[in-house]
C-alpha cells in the first residue's frame, strides 16, 4: 500500500506493541522504504514499511 506524508497509520513496535501516528517523513532506498512517524503518544519513530499495519 502507498503511504504518503500526512497519514495517520498504525504500526508494530519491536516489542510487539501497536502505536499510532502520523508520517512525517519517507525515506525510500533500492530495498524498503523508511517512515519516520510521530505517534499519538508524542515519540518519534523510525520505521520501516514492513512494520506498518495496513
Amino acid at each position: 500500500m502507498k503511504y504518503t506524508i500526512g497519514d495517520n497509520v498504525r504500526f508494530k513496535l519491536e516489542n510487539g506493541e501497536v502505536e499510532e501516528g502520523n508520517i512525517q517523513f519517507i525515506e525510500k532506498s533500492r530495498y524498503e522504504e523508511i517512515f519516520y512517524i510521530n505517534s499519538f503518544s508524542r515519540w518519534a519513530y523510525k520505521v520501516p514499511g514492513k512494520r506498518i499495519i495496513p
